[in-house]
């Protein structure tokens, strides 16, 4: 909070110390005033020392103004600045503003981390300060979050203390006659080892784009808690109902200048229990904070700084793969100063590559982005995913195989042709009827001279598609980049399916949640080259769901309270039994105890 210690009530009364980084001017003629900010985001940071003119109107004055900045190390200050200006403040200013800035052009080389403070004099009496934070946990690509993720943001109503009710009642839509406070449960996962200071401001606006009403914290994310989750409770509203119209409403979350968050809801006739919608989508975001709904809009265009940045974010936010991830991120720094340097991309950099690991290690999904990527690059034209496997690309008969894989490769152009379990084109080599060995020679031939114009991902089991590329000459040569995707960890496989659990509407009691880290600990244990992945999370998610609502289904209705619906509990998860098989065999990833 700003302090003021020492006033001239003749002259004078303190009004505030508002600290920002940009010059940039926003309405009403305020600026970007923040508390906390990015040591590499950051060359000058601006002061705003601002009092009321008591002698509005009366008589003009004169003042020499001083402003000084501290870097704070507990008890001791060290002093960075000492800025002083004379000014004759006019009878005509009824709010007198004295501005100042300090630090160096380029970023991240002055403001480290630290604790700050700006002061403010007036004729060398203190009149107030404020406190401002500088936090480095590395630098960061333009929009990324290095602090936090966000684990969940929910919705509630109630007075002005309702946020420290146990009991909370979420809500996806409002009834206009009762809500008095939309208040949100915002909880947010620590991601580094670190302390530092978090500012988030929540901004809630109506359909027509305007502003409703906002809040702000600053929270203190202490050292050695990572992982752990840290909840706000920002709202708008007042005491009682009626500041709520019926109307489309959006709640933006802002986080170091950045949107991370649109949570759109109504308010109308009746309130509706519920999880609100969290759109952190970069396409939904653009899409929603023009005022329309996220479902069923037209899609946006973008340029391609856009798609790359909102394609990469998309990889990095997916649970494990963190060397497929360090491995596409270099790739782009390479092919970006390839083409910085003016270098020939397609003689350094290879569209063609080979994916290698078991069932649902994320091969198809990262292919999609991947291709994506290439969009964002400049070096496809349409970015877009064909996928097929043996059957999409070999015909039974003779003439036919060049005529359909042809037709594949047509579709790719401008994008990427992704060929699941690729190596089942050469089961038949040797054979009168080697139609797949037709197909392989077709794709190659295309792959040379159609060179840069799609990329082909041939994509299977490890050992197998290492078989399928040494078979042939000219896989081996056309194909030089290869990314292995590694099973996922059980903490992996945990944070998947908690993931899953929450885009159902339901949450893991405690003994549910035991049993299913222990579950997923056993399904890796005894994993063998048909393990699942996040294939047997997604199935073990889907079938303890079943089991809930089956529970529910056999309950009175008046017994089904919102914590029962909402909730799956032990009995829900049993059927997944930890008993260890004497011999591994094909299965669909988990074992269940039913006969």
């Amino acid at each position: 909070m700003d302090s003021s210690e020492n006033k001239n009530p003749g002259k004078y009364k303190f009004r505030g110390i508002k600290v920002h980084s940009s010059d940039e001017w926003m309405a009403d003629a305020t600026k970007k005033y923040r508390k906390v900010y990015d040591r590499y985001e950051t060359t000058y940071i601006r002061v705003e020392f601002s009092v009321f003119n008591k002698l509005f109107d009366e008589a003009e004055w004169e003042a020499n103004i001083r402003l000084k900045c501290f870097f704070v190390n507990g008890t001791h200050r060290r002093e960075l600045c000492n800025l002083e200006q004379k000014r004759i403040i006019g009878k005509d200013e009824n709010i007198v503003y004295f501005r100042e800035s300090w630090g160096q052009s380029t970023y991240g080389t002055f403001w480290l981390k630290g604790i700050y403070v700006w002061e403010g004099y007036i004729d060398e009496v203190k009149v107030g300060e404020t406190t401002f934070y500088i936090e480095d946990v590395g630098a960061a690509r333009k929009g990324e979050n290095l602090f936090f993720d966000i684990e969940s943001i929910r919705l509630f109503e109630g007075d002005g203390k309702a946020s420290t009710q146990e009991n909370k009642k979420y809500l996806k839509a409002f009834s206009q006659k009762e809500t008095r406070y939309v208040w949100s449960d915002f909880r947010l996962k620590n991601k580094v080892h670190s302390d530092y200071y978090a500012e988030l401001f929540f901004n809630f606006y109506d359909k027509a784009g305007l502003l409703k009403g906002s809040s702000s914290y600053v929270t203190y994310v202490a050292a050695n808690t990572l992982g752990q989750i840290t909840t706000l409770f920002p709202g708008w509203g007042g005491e009682t109902p009626g500041r709520w119209g019926r109307d489309t409403y959006t709640m933006e979350v802002i986080f170091l200048d950045n949107l991370i968050a649109t949570v759109p809801f109504m308010v109308g006739d009746a309130a509706e229990e519920g999880d609100a919608q969290v759109l952190t989508n970069g396409i939904q975001l653009t899409q929603t904070t023009t005022g329309q709904s996220a479902t069923g809009s037209a899609p946006v265009s973008k340029n391609s700084e856009d798609l790359l940045f909102e394609s990469l974010a998309e990889l990095n936010s997916l649970t494990g793969l963190t060397k497929i991830k360090q491995e596409v991120n270099e790739m782009v720094k390479l092919v970006k100063f390839y083409q910085e340097t003016g270098k020939d991309i397609l003689n350094k950099f290879s569209l063609h590559t080979v994916f290698t690991g078991n069932p649902g290690t994320g091969k198809t999904t990262v292919a999609r982005i991947l291709a994506k990527i290439y969009k964002g690059l400049g070096v496809l034209e349409k970015g877009h995913l064909v996928e097929v496997d043996r059957e999409g690309l070999v015909a039974g008969y003779v003439g036919q195989t060049a005529i359909k894989t042809g037709e594949k490769i047509n579709e790719a152009m401008g994008g990427v042709l992704f060929i699941d379990e690729a190596y089942s084109l050469a089961n038949g080599k040797g054979s009168q009827y080697d139609f797949g060995g037709e197909a392989i020679q077709i794709i190659l031939k295309r792959m040379e001279d159609n060179r840069g114009k799609f990329g082909v991902i041939v994509a299977g089991y490890t050992e197998n598609m290492y078989q399928f590329i040494e078979s042939n000459p000219g896989l081996k040569s056309r194909f030089d980049s290869y990314f292995e995707f590694q099973d996922y960890a059980p903490e992996e496989m945990n944070t998947i399916a908690n993931s899953l659990f929450k885009k159902e509407g339901v949450r893991l009691e405690e003994g549910a949640r035991k049993h299913l880290e222990d579950y997923f600990a056993f399904l890796h244990s005894e994993r063998d080259s048909h393990f699942g992945n996040a294939r047997s999370v997604r199935q073990v998610v889907g079938e303890s769901v079943k089991n809930q609502h089956l529970r529910l289904a056999s309950m009175k209705k008046e017994e089904r309270t919102p914590e029962l619906m909402e909730t799956i509990i032990l009995d829900d998860v049993k059927e997944f039994e930890i008993k260890p098989t004497k011999s591994k065999r094909p299965s669909i990833g988990f074992q269940t105890g039913k006969s």
